[in-house]
């Protein structure tokens, strides 16, 4: 809260003039800094879209916000709040946003992309077996001991391409049965990465 004086001036006729002053409180709330919301660094397959921004994109400073991305390329709008883009390669985007008061921010995004080309060796998939499918989050992974290579990381994404499980591998570590604890919350499709030294499985998951 702000003070400021007031200056009264009181005309008495032609007799004189009084002078007074006094202290009246006045309330003048500013807006919030300007923020903008890009959104968290994500991993996607080739080919696969993502979709940009936060929710909401841009906060506080004064509403009628314009939005520009850059680079454009692969976005089905720059000046989207959420627009989504198919990139081809792992890219870092910058959002600026622009409020109704020429005010300035910007925020960066960097999706990673990966090959995800997955294997297609019917005798891998034939040794390695995840179970129950669907589940409530948890899930056995069997047979990684008959596959030829070392372990290295087990990775779990949602449908947007975030990673919402990861679990790196050291060597020597246990492979034979491993019990999978996604801690996943949501119902929903996810996709299981597994990478070993020199070749990578995967498989669509159901958390009911």
């Amino acid at each position: 809260m702000k003070k400021f004086a007031i200056l009264i001036l009181i005309v008495n006729g032609l007799c004189g003039v009084v002078f007074g002053q006094r202290f009246i409180p006045m309330n003048f709330t500013q807006p919030a800094s300007l923020a903008a919301i890009a959104g968290n660094d994500t991993l996607i397959c080739r080919g696969h879209a993502v979709v940009l921004g936060g929710n909401p994109t841009a906060a506080g400073g004064n509403s009628g916000y314009v939005y520009l991305w850059y680079p454009a390329d692969g976005l089905n709008d720059p000046t989207l709040s959420n627009p989504t883009v198919t990139p081809g390669e792992t890219t870092s985007y910058r959002l600026t946003v622009t409020d109704s008061h020429n005010c300035q921010a910007i925020s960066f995004i960097t999706i990673t992309v990966d090959q995800c080309l997955g294997i297609n060796d019917r005798d891998l998939h034939q040794k390695v077996t995840v179970f129950p499918n669907p589940s409530d989050g948890f899930f056995t992974i069997q047979g990684l001991s008959a596959v030829i290579g070392e372990l290295q990381k087990i990775e779990v994404f949602n449908q947007l391409g975030k990673v919402v499980y990861s679990r790196r591998c050291q060597p020597g570590d246990q492979v034979s049965d491993i019990l999978l604890d996604t801690n996943i919350k949501d119902p929903g499709i996810y996709y299981l990465k597994i990478s070993l030294d020199n070749q990578l499985f995967t498989q669509r998951l159901i958390v009911r």
